[in-house]
Formats: C-alpha cells, structure tokens, sequence
C-alpha cells in the first residue's frame, strides 16, 4: 500500500507500527497479499490500518514475517493483554526448564480462557495466532517426554494449517514469493523432521529422502530470505541445518546393511559439500548475532561427520577440503561451550525451541505511564494538561481506562516514550534506520571506530534529530568515540554525560523511586557515569532497579548493563565475592537462553576478582583468559578479543 493510501486510514493508535513495517515492505519488495497470507483477509488488515485493537500476537507475527527479530523496542500493553503475554511468558519458560506439569497447567487453563471454538474457518486473526500457540506449547510439551508420534505429526499439521499458506504441503519452488515467520517455518521443521523418524522405523528409504529434500527447502528458503535480519536466521538456520544432518545421519545408520550400499555410499559423498557449506552458513549467522543455538549440537555432528568423511575420502582431497581445519575449529567451539556449562551447571544443548517464542521488552502500560510520570517529576494535572482531564491520567494509572488515538499519542510523547510502539534507542519508522543503528554496534563490536563512526553520521543524516531520543543516542556515541580517541577529559565526559540524559530527565530525578522505567540509552549513560565517578551509591542505585523485573531473561540489555556495572564496582571496591556472583549470574541468565554476548567480559571479570586475590595458577589464568578470547571471537567482538589477547600476553610474560 503507497503512502498515500496509509495516510488516509492510519490513526495516531497505529501510525508508528505500520509506518515501519510498510517501510519494511516497499525496501524488499513484499506485498500485503504476501505479508498477509492466511494471517488475516483484506477486511481485516483494513480494519487495523484504520485503527481497530491489534492483539500482541498479530503484532510480533507480522514483524517476525518480516524478519524483524530482536529490534531495539519495547512494547507497552495494557493491564489484561499483559496478563495474557504473561501467562505465555510463565509457559514458555516452564516448558524450556523441564516442568511440565506445571506448563500443562497453565497451558489448559490459558486454553480454556482462549481458544473458544475450533473451526478454523470461523476464527478471526488473533485466534487463529492464539491456537497455533497453543498447540505448539502442547507439541514441545510432548517432545519433552514420551509421545505418540501420530498423534504429535497430527499437531503439528493443525498447528500449520492455521496460518501458513497450502499448511504442510506450502510450495517454496513455485515461484510466487512466499512470506512465513521463524514460528511458522519452525512447525514445519518439526512436522517434516517427525515424518523422517517415522518412516525411518519403517524403513521407508524413499519417502525419508522425500521428508529430507523437504527440510533442505526449508534450509532454501532461510538463505534466500534476504529480508531476514541476523537474528531471524539464526533462530531457525542451525535447527534446520542440524535436523537435515541428524535425519541424514539417522538414514546412514538405516543403510549399513543395505545391498545398495555402494550407490548410498556415492550419493552421501555428493551431498558432504552442501553439509559443509549449510554448517558455515549456520556458524556464520550465530556469530553474526551472538547466539549459541543448536551450536554444541552442530558441532558434534561435524566431528562425526568428518571421520565419516575421512573413512570415505582419499588423503588429498580430505586436505583440500580443509576437513581437519573444520574439525579443530569446531573442538574449539565445543570446548569454550563445555567450560561455560562447567562453570554454570547449564546444559551447553538446545533442549528445544522455546526461545523462539520468547516476547522480550513487554512492559505494563499503566505501570510505565505512572512510574516515568514520577520520574520526570510531573503531576497528573500537568500530565494531563492540554489532552485530556487529570481524571483521565489517574483512571490510566489505576488501570480503568485506556485512552485511544491522537491523546494516547500525546500523553507518551510528553513522557518521551513517542508511541505505543516504542523505538527504545531511535525514533524512526524507518526499517533502513534500525537496520544502520544494527551495523554501528556491530562495527562498535568489531572495533572498527571509523566504519562506526561513517555509519553514526548516516545515520544522524537520516533521522529526525528534534526527537529528544534520537540527540540522546547519536550525542552518546559520539561522546563515547571522543572520549575514546583521548580527544576529551575524564571531567568533561562525565559533565556532558549529564547534560545529554537531562534532555529526558533531570539528573537528580533518578534517586527518587527504583521503580523507574528507563531507555536504554538512559540506563547506559547512568552506569557509565556511575562507574567514572566511582559513586558506590549510584550504583546500588541502579541495581536495585533490577527488583522490578520478575524475569531477567526477558529484559537482557537492560539487566545486563546494570548488574555488570554493579558487579564491576563491587570487584573494585574489593567485594570480591558479590562482584563474582553478579558477573556469574549474568553468564548464567545469558548461557541460559544461549546469547553468548557478554559472557567473555563477565568471565573475564571473575577472572580478575580471583587474580587480585591470587587464587589462580599460571596455567588458570590461561585457560580462563584463552576462553574469554574464543568466546569473544565467537561473537565478532574484536576489540574485546585484542584487549584479553594482550592480557594473556601479558601474564605469559610473567613466566
């Protein structure tokens, strides 16, 4: 749909939402017939561009269509959706632990609450999103202990049916472009991985290559979804890589005794160079994004599969292909993986796939109105002032009103939160903006200051710089590349520190209540300025802000950034013991839902606790500071790789 046309429809209730995803469309060339595709018909999309509730779900399918996984937003709901995201978030987690009596629980009771008929034909939209959640919950519920496997194969069709187009039978080579979520193409990865089992105990060898050749589509499609941002792909390439390799692996062992053993055996070595080819790929995309998924698995069928290959190929054509370069390289990776589950007690395998159904960055409407009203220091009457009555702003708070439209708008935009739709970092509704902000960090990570700082001013070009949060953000970074470059002091650091987070909020506002909602780019400068100062106050401060979320995973960079920071000054302050059980509970909350970023620098932390206590020998220290370099190779963080490579140096030279 052209500009034009959305200006027509669009309410101030939805105008960030779908002015971003329209710019994610025009940028790849994706219709709202594709994007739209058994999710919801015309009349219904019409209904949401001209301001109609849009259920979480229906939101989070449309960007994860759009591959628009893990942006730098937060998203505001309120009081019963929240609930509702809730009750997900309390499943999700309980079947990724193990406990599934209590899943099935709360799963039958959010079932009962939710799913009020079954025909699929009748159900609108957000109910057609709201069974395939559930049956899903219920097909990993089952995948956790004994099971039918008719019965689950059954599921997993229904679960596809629901939204994607043709269900099971979906075409990805008939030329028409097809647009599914990470969430849809993951049902059919089960669906297609779970018929392989079954006719591999059958001993059906030519419908198992039929299943095969339908996970290798899947693994197609994936590579080619070039609107696929980093994080999309890696939360589904390595399940798909690792379940073609594990269905092919499974067919082998089906074939050992066959008659044809010797025409099997030539079709295996014409597929070793695809495997090996989808293995980088899958390696690539999770070190593009600092994610660990299906990682120990994966390298653990390489290493079979190169002493397959080694057993089947000559000398020579093994050392061209680099197989033992492949091998060392994946002992690697399973080494820094085994030391992390070592030191956290956490399995370094990826029992199953719930971290693709986790929500991240929800917060309560009601709670976040109140709680940044306080914060900036204004009362309900001046809150309310010019868009509604004050009797409005407390029925808001109390949670018995939810205002609409153009005075909804207004009353965020005076708190500088903008929209419903929350663009933490940056206010742009621009997909290329959020795609840029993604490459500064990365080019951050990667230590190339002036490919950063190139891109930074880009970037700057391209935004609106009279939004309060977008100053914030391009004045931070170019503050912390002055700083660093040594072309300002300690002092005037930290004196425009203040002065760029009072564009938000007054500095001595921050101390009032630890119930406080805070941007990102706000709670970074405070522990930036915190740890310069050394003001052990400030950052107990902070980290007591970390008791108003329940669960810590779901708010990563915000709870990372500050539990780092206050472990940190623990460690230089001497707390040697409270510094490493923050820095460990980071790696734990990290490893846990397999996001390895950060890891090297809490481990590197507990390294240095210990060093300054000289608990460590030589040949410790190395191995501790020898995984910090791998991990943080792992994860493209060059500049943190140099910095641990001359502190390894450095304790060698010591010898």
């Amino acid at each position: 749909m052209a500009n034009e046309e959305y200006s027509q429809v669009l309410t101030k209730d939805n105008e960030g939402f779908f002015r971003f995803i329209e710019s994610k469309m025009k940028g790849n060339g994706i219709t709202t017939e594709q994007l739209t595709s058994r999710l919801c018909d015309m009349e219904e999309w019409n209904n949401l561009l001209s301001g109609e509730y849009m259920d979480k779900l229906m939101m989070s399918r449309l960007l994860d269509r759009l591959g628009c996984r893990g942006l730098r937003c937060d998203i505001l709901l309120f009081a019963s959706e929240y609930d509702d995201w809730q009750t997900r978030m309390d499943i999700v987690f309980a079947i990724n632990d193990g406990e599934t009596e209590l899943a099935e629980k709360i799963l039958e009771e959010y079932a009962g609450r939710k799913i009020v008929q079954k025909n699929i034909d009748k159900m609108g939209c957000n109910e057609r999103l709201e069974y395939q959640f559930v049956l899903m919950m219920q097909a990993y519920i089952m995948l956790g202990g004994r099971f039918d496997r008719t019965e689950l194969i059954a599921k997993l069709q229904e679960a596809a049916v629901l939204t994607i187009p043709q269900g099971v039978d979906v075409a990805f080579d008939n030329g028409m472009k097809i647009i599914l979520s990470v969430q849809e193409l993951d049902i059919l990865l089960e669906y297609y991985y779970q018929l392989v089992c079954r006719e591999i105990e059958e001993k059906n060898i030519k419908t198992v290559d039929c299943y095969i050749g339908r996970i290798r589509k899947v693994i197609d499609y994936i590579l080619s979804a070039d609107w696929f941002n980093a994080l999309s792909k890696a939360n589904i390439l390595p399940k798909a890589v690792y379940y073609v390799m594990l269905s092919n692996q499974k067919k082998i062992r089906l074939n050992v005794d066959n008659e044809d053993e010797l025409i099997f055996i030539a079709e295996e070595l014409k597929s070793y160079g695809r495997w090996l080819s989808d293995y980088d790929n899958a390696i690539e995309v999770l070190r593009d994004c600092g994610r660990i998924y299906y990682l120990a698995e994966l390298c653990d069928m390489m290493d079979a599969i190169v002493s397959r290959m080694k057993k089947l190929l000559s000398e020579d054509v093994c050392k061209s292909m680099k197989l033992d370069d492949i091998k060392n390289t994946a002992d690697r990776y399973r080494e820094m993986l085994l030391y992390i589950e070592k030191l956290t007690g956490t399995s370094r395998y990826t029992k199953n796939g719930m971290y693709m159904y986790f929500e991240p960055n929800v917060y309560r409407m009601e709670k976040v109105v109140a709680d940044r009203r306080r914060l900036l220091g204004i009362t309900q009457n001046q809150l309310a002032e010019g868009i509604c009555t004050a009797k409005t702003i407390r029925r808001l708070e109390q949670g018995n009103c939810r205002p609409h439209g153009y005075n909804l708008y207004e009353i965020l935009n005076r708190l500088e939160l903008y929209s419903d739709f929350v663009m933490d970092e940056i206010v742009s509704y621009n997909a290329r903006d959020m795609e840029l902000l993604e490459k500064v960090y990365d080019a951050i990570g990667m230590n190339e200051t002036e490919r950063a700082q190139e891109l930074l001013r880009t970037l700057k070009a391209n935004i609106d710089m009279g939004y309060t949060r977008n100053r914030q953000m391009v004045e931070r970074l170019e503050l912390d590349f002055d700083y660093q470059g040594g072309k300002i002091s300690k002092k005037d650091y930290e004196d425009d520190l203040k002065k760029i987070i009072g564009y938000s909020v007054k500095y001595e506002n921050f101390f009032r209540s630890v119930n406080v909602y805070l941007t990102d780019s706000e709670a970074s400068m405070l522990q930036m300025m915190y740890n310069l100062e050394k003001d052990n106050d400030g950052v107990l401060y902070l980290h007591d802000m970390l008791s108003q979320y329940e669960r810590k995973e779901l708010y990563i960079r915000k709870i990372e950034l500050i539990q780092t920071a206050f472990a940190s000054n623990s460690g230089n302050r001497g707390v040697y013991d409270s510094s490493n059980m923050e820095f460990m509970d980071v790696i734990k909350e990290n490893f846990r839902i397999k996001r390895i970023y950060n890891i090297a620098r809490c481990t590197y932390g507990i390294w240095w606790n210990n060093d300054m206590q000289h608990k460590y020998s030589t040949d410790q220290s190395r191995e501790m500071l020898n995984i910090c370099v791998d991990i943080s190779d792992f994860a493209k963080e060059y500049m943190y790789k140099q910095f641990f490579l001359k502190k390894l140096d450095s304790i060698l030279g010591l010898q």
